[in-house]
């Protein structure tokens, strides 16, 4: 059997898989972008919060805003400038900042701009507010590390082992059984149809348990990152691939 030889129901199969991937892939590329975006800004954000409690008590808030945006902060830093740009277009500086906390998803860079708030209204002096923030941004940041190279191992073992061996393994099987012609044990005393008939189903068998199986890996890494959308992306990558191999590696004739 040939990878081109597959019936009309795994075409069919094959064509809703891979019609599905671009669009997830176009979608989670601009999702990737963004949690990108959301981890730069909250791997900057413990320094700026120290450069922050390092100012008097009577400096600006429009000083503090030019501040950080001006320093080497990546993607904290455009944020901040763009806030440092509607000041000087006229916006209040609450308003400013109220602008930054919706234009970034990130919970932290919203606490931290929470903070900077409280300041400017209350004019109280909150360094120390500011220098304990930070210290539990880096503590959480640490302890997010550690954790993520411990789930790693894992995770890539899984992924692996779902598009890769699995589907090797599950092929090499049913090619064995299928070249000795079911003469031992369920296929004894049965037609060359009935035999055949069996053959189909182990196979459909088989890509449904790939199927399945790509679903709960891509699930299990998405929620081990604490991104359960990704578990999309990574179905609609790991089935076809899986889905494939095992196709390709069932048209190998072995005993011959």
């Amino acid at each position: 059997m040939s990878l081109l030889s597959v019936s009309l129901n795994e075409k069919i199969l094959f064509a809703i898989l891979t019609a599905c991937a671009p669009p997830a892939a176009l979608y989670f590329f601009y999702e990737y972008r963004e949690v990108r975006k959301t981890r730069e800004i909250e791997e900057a954000l413990p320094a700026a919060l120290f450069q922050i409690a390092s100012f008097p008590r009577r400096t600006s808030m429009e000083k503090i805003i030019r501040s950080i945006a001006k320093a080497d902060y990546g993607e904290l830093s455009r944020a901040f400038a763009r806030a440092e740009r509607l000041v000087n277009a006229g916006m209040s500086v609450p308003e400013a900042l109220e602008e930054l906390q919706k234009r970034n998803r990130s919970l932290l860079l919203d606490r931290a701009v929470s903070l900077l708030l409280e300041a400017y209204k209350s004019g109280a002096d909150m360094g120390n507010a500011f220098k304990e923030v930070a210290e539990d941004i880096f503590d959480l940041q640490s302890a997010r590390k550690e954790a993520a190279s411990a789930l790693a191992l894992q995770k890539y073992t899984l992924l692996a082992g779902g598009c890769l061996l699995v589907p090797i393994i599950l092929a090499l099987v049913l090619n064995i059984v299928g070249g000795l012609g079911f003469d031992y044990g369920l296929g004894m005393g049965a037609s060359p149809a009935e035999r055949k008939e069996v053959y189909e189903t182990a196979i459909w068998a088989g890509q449904a348990y790939l199927a399945i199986f790509a679903c709960i890996a891509s699930v299990f890494a998405a929620v081990q990152e604490g991104q359960a959308k990704k578990a999309v992306l990574y179905f609609v990558l790991l089935a076809p691939l899986s889905l494939l191999l095992f196709n390709a590696v069932r048209g190998l004739n072995l005993l011959a």
